[in-house]
């Protein structure tokens, strides 16, 4: 009898703890959702008409209580005082909704086994322990737009995140373009989100209305949340980097265009026999075939570097926008655009003799990638092969601009990124990636065309060193160049003493090219 006894007072301990158990869930859930009713003006539209219906169901109880049968109408008659909680209601669905969508989370890591692997104990409605595992806990959501930024606390490490960023991305179906700890907390993890829905268009055609406004911006393509924009003044230098068919040249054209109507003179490196600019780009600035001459145009800028500094020294200014707000005669930004940077350095397989003129050529490059971005000289160098071998350290450690298409060695991605995310990316056509600091953010950029070319004379300022006067001969290195060396007091020195060699003479105006449209037009994405 006592066991029996035991028994019911179990059972009806056990039902006092779940009613209780209930009521406070119920009124969680009522909380939760009237915390959700800002996210959206529907929500205040529903909770009103719920409202309406329940009160008017109210007003009218003893109207449809005559129409329920005599035995049901004590029922009827407490029936019809529930639709006064129809809003209380309403905001439980709202709460309940919301709880079941931070519920599915631990089945999301669950199927993936993403949890720490410390031991955890929970204890059921009976007061006995089980063990369970530690998945990340949802602590909250915010949306930006179309960003959603989910927050979760766990003893997981940032690092273990992002090495299972792919696989949190399909149970999750976002984008992660963005992953962290908080300031406050390295176990407070935040998540940052684009619906897979909304995430890049595979083709974005370029127009003219894209150019950016602010000075020397160049607006590269589109990313999960806005325009892709580098700024010359800040970032000088650019390495693009894809295999063949990913649009790096329809890329770097597309910033050399942006460039040449922004004013800048534009030296256009191809060694492929110049097909690669070809005719349509002559009328802008020199395409240069020759290595020879290559070597003479990088010399020339290593001068025209070293004047410049020398007199934004002389004028109390830091840079080439400075520069040009105070003096009387502007300065021509510059750009230097390789198409293919490996044909440039790559000394593989070289003799001694062939050497000489490669190592020249890095040597100049390496001084304009370190000293050049005050100046307004600035490189934008593309390449299918980002090898070690190939571009040394000297110059690659200073190009800040680091954008990658498809990879297919790790390695190469790692040489470009720091890390191996261009080897997973598709082979969508524009499709690239670029790193900011540790992150690494991937785009779609404008499909450029050469029809878009419009024949003009942009250029705006001039060189102060004159051996760009077209009119003026041949480069003179004895009259004009004063060789700088590799450190900045070997520089210093170089300036010092080219105040009394730079000629300040007005360059002669070029005159307009009127080529005719070539058929070699090459086609965008």
């Amino acid at each position: 009898m006592s066991s029996s006894g035991d028994k019911q007072v179990e059972m009806l301990g056990e039902f006092i703890i779940g009613f209780v158990k209930g009521v406070f869930d119920f009124f969680v859930d009522v909380s939760v959702g009237i915390r959700k009713l800002p996210e959206k003006t529907s929500n205040f539209i529903f909770l009103a008409i719920n409202a309406a219906i329940g009160a008017a169901i109210f007003y009218l109880r003893n109207r449809i209580a005559i129409h329920v049968p005599l035995q049901y109408r004590m029922v009827a008659d407490i029936a019809l005082y529930f639709p006064l909680a129809m809003p209380l209601i309403y905001l439980y669905w709202k709460g309940q909704d919301y709880r079941n969508f931070i519920n599915t989370f631990d089945k999301k890591f669950e199927s993936i086994g993403f949890y720490d692997k410390g031991k955890h104990k929970t204890r059921n409605i009976k007061g006995e322990w089980n063990e369970s595992k530690g998945y990340p806990k949802f602590i909250g959501e915010k949306k930006e737009g179309k960003k959603v930024i989910y927050s979760f606390k766990s003893n997981i490490p940032v690092s273990e995140w992002k090495a299972r960023c792919l696989d949190l991305e399909t149970v999750m179906d976002c984008n992660i373009i963005k992953l962290e700890h908080t300031k406050a907390s390295k176990q407070i993890i935040s998540l940052h989100t684009i619906p897979t829905h909304q995430g890049l268009m595979d083709f974005i055609p370029w127009s003219d209305d894209c150019v950016s406004q602010k000075d020397f911006e160049l607006v590269v393509g589109v990313a999960m949340l806005e325009d892709v924009v580098f700024d010359l003044n800040k970032v000088p230098h650019a390495l693009i980097a894809g295999v063949t068919g990913s649009g790096k040249s329809v890329l770097l054209r597309c910033m050399l265009w942006q460039c040449i109507k922004k004013g800048a003179k534009p030296y256009m490196i191809d060694f492929k026999g110049g097909v690669e600019f070809g005719t349509l780009y002559e009328q802008f600035g020199e395409v240069v075939t020759e290595r020879q001459r290559a070597l003479e145009i990088l010399k020339e800028l290593v001068a025209e570097n070293t004047a410049r500094l020398n007199k934004f020294r002389e004028m109390g200014v830091k840079n080439l926008p400075e520069y040009n707000a105070i003096a009387e005669k502007k300065l021509c930004r510059i750009v230097i655009i390789c198409d293919e940077i490996a044909e440039m350095l790559d000394k593989t397989g070289l003799g001694k003799a062939d050497k000489k003129i490669y190592e020249e050529i890095e040597k100049e490059m390496s001084t304009l990638a370190r000293l050049s971005r005050a100046t307004g000289i600035n490189m934008l160098l593309a390449t299918q092969r980002p090898d070690a071998k190939v571009i040394p350290g000297q110059i690659k450690n200073n190009l800040p601009i680091r954008i990658s298409g498809r990879m297919v060695d790790p390695q190469a991605s790692e040489m470009v990124l720091g890390n191996t995310k261009a080897t997973d990316m598709d082979d969508t056509r524009g499709r690239f990636m670029y790193s900011v600091g540790a992150d690494t953010f991937e785009f779609q950029a404008y499909a450029f065309e050469d029809k878009f070319l419009r024949k003009g004379d942009y250029k705006q300022g001039e060189m102060l060193t004159n051996f760009d006067d077209w009119d003026n001969g041949p480069y003179d290195e004895e009259r004009v160049y004063i060789p700088c060396g590799d450190d900045s007091a070997a520089a210093q020195e170089c300036i010092e003493e080219s105040d009394n060699n730079i000629s300040l003479e007005t360059p002669a105006k070029p005159s307009n090219f009127d080529n005719e449209e070539g058929d070699d037009e090459l086609e965008g994405f």
